[in-house]
């Protein structure tokens, strides 16, 4: 009996341990959006279609952005929200990709708070910050990829198609990226044309947070079937 006690109050506290994951991504999601939302909407104003040609970052130029204080702000809490998460994942001990997955997804925590610190007018260290997210977000997109093929995957269905998109779009950024000076070619265009690089970085700006909801969502249905199994065994301990 106490065995089994022993065991409840272990899941029980697993429980917790899934809903701090879920409501940590779902509150970071949705900071970013506001942010994201609010600084584009601005600019739009100002600038037409011609914002989403633009790299996402100048967003967060105090100079040159009205709204960068926002863009920042909601990057930092964002950051921190991830953070959250994956010490809630690390946690949890769900097995060998899990516990990398959470390493690498508090090495993009740690990067997207930095990238909130350190704007673009901060040039120097914010181009080794962003440079840090790029590549902590293709290291998460891999082994979410390899998860998908272990034999209790976590990353399947909508996870993994989006992590296979966000693979690509971060990869041909890496590829893009002058390593000299960890920054990208001015984007030379005519207003008509289209900057490639400021399109890709848009489409891993909401590949990366469609992929955290939906990682939620995963981590929130096994969290309830395990609080069923938990109740179920409750009952039966009560019986």
């Amino acid at each position: 009996m106490e065995k089994d006690t022993n065991n409840i109050q272990h899941q029980s506290m697993q429980y917790d341990l899934y809903r701090l994951v879920v409501i940590a991504i779902f509150m970071g999601a949705f900071v970013a959006v506001i942010g994201v939302s609010v600084s584009v909407w601005y600019e739009y104003e100002h600038l037409g279609n011609a914002v989403f040609n633009r790299r996402s970052d100048f967003l967060g130029d105090y100079v040159h952005a009205e709204f960068a204080f926002v863009f920042n702000i909601a990057l930092m809490l964002t950051g921190i929200c991830i953070m959250l998460a994956m010490f809630g994942l690390y946690r949890l001990e769900q097995g060998f990709f899990s516990h990398y997955l959470s390493l690498v997804g508090s090495w993009v925590g740690v990067s997207v708070l930095l990238m909130g610190v350190f704007p673009i007018n901060y040039l120097e260290m914010h181009r080794f910050v962003s440079t840090s997210f790029l590549i902590g977000t293709v290291c998460m997109y891999v082994l979410c990829i390899l998860d998908r093929f272990s034999g209790f995957p976590t990353c399947k269905g909508v996870t993994f198609g989006l992590s296979v998109v966000g693979f690509i779009a971060a990869l041909s950024l890496l590829l893009q990226l002058d390593w000299r000076y960890l920054d990208f070619e001015p984007c030379d265009h005519l207003d008509n044309e289209i900057c490639w690089i400021a399109m890709t970085m848009w489409l891993q700006t909401q590949v990366v947070l469609l992929w955290c909801l939906s990682f939620a969502w995963t981590i929130k249905k096994i969290a309830t079937k395990n609080y069923l199994a938990l109740s179920q065994r409750y009952m039966s301990n009560e019986l």
